[in-house]
């Protein structure tokens, strides 16, 4: 009898041992949540890095089809990236983020008219990655060529696919000639960039109604960069370090 109650004792001692207390489950749960916490913002963060690397590709297809169409046909083209935000909701969605090509054509011999000019668009166009915006400020930082302004005029007015006979949309511009050279954003001085050719600067961030610059994302990830340096010939180098984009 005494050696089946020892068992017994000895049995519930280690069904005991094997358990947790409330306070144990309390304290693995937080941790539990303190680490989905924070792989949250690690998954966040490398989604908007994910975003600038694939966006940067993109945009270079781009300004390499408007090199290879002006070569083709002769003729000056530009790429345009969609600047201005109003009301209009497609343009909200396209805000820094839409991108097209057109060659100069004047089909309808209507020059004077922005909605329906000399210019012919060459295809539907891409956006960017949700999340990643073009930088108007980057690109143009430092010395390099300004795409907001300057002499001549770097921003032009034009309808872009999908948009009515009456509205016009305001885009930053990256114009080649016939060589397939790029000729805008024209040197500040002078006739040759020398060490400051163009620059198309990307960022992951946010974008709030009325802005016309994207707001960083916070932390680390403001240098969450990229981009590329357009030489002289119409072809581009991409930048290896977010350090080249600043300094």
């Amino acid at each position: 009898m005494t050696t089946m109650r020892t068992h017994s004792l000895f049995r519930q001692a280690r069904m005991r041992a094997n358990g947790f207390s409330l306070l144990e489950l309390l304290v693995v749960i937080s941790l539990i949540a303190v680490l989905m916490t924070v792989g949250s913002f690690g998954i966040k963060n490398f989604s908007k890095a994910s975003g600038v690397s694939s966006g940067v590709p993109i945009a270079q297809g781009v300004f390499a089809q408007a090199r290879a169409l002006a070569i083709e046909k002769g003729t000056d083209t530009r790429v345009l990236v969609h600047f201005y935000n109003n009301t209009l909701r497609l343009n909200r969605e396209r805000m820094l983020r839409y991108m097209v090509v057109q060659y100069f054509g004047d089909p309808n011999n209507t020059p004077s008219d922005p909605s329906d000019d000399e210019w012919v668009t060459a295809s539907k166009g891409v956006k960017l990655p949700a999340g990643v915006f073009y930088s108007p400020n980057l690109s143009g930082r430092n010395s390099a060529p300004n795409v907001k302004g300057g002499n001549p005029v770097r921003t032009v007015d034009t309808r872009l696919p999908g948009q009515g006979a009456n509205d016009v949309s305001t885009c930053c511009q990256y114009k080649f000639n016939s060589q397939g050279i790029i000729i805008e954003p024209a040197p500040d001085s002078g006739i040759s960039y020398g060490n400051n050719p163009p620059r198309f600067v990307i960022r992951a961030g946010s974008l709030a109604p009325g802005q016309t610059e994207p707001t960083a994302v916070s932390g680390a990830g403001e240098r969450n960069v990229g981009g590329f340096v357009i030489w002289r010939n119409g072809r581009t180098s991409v930048f290896r370090h977010p350090d080249q984009v600043f300094n």
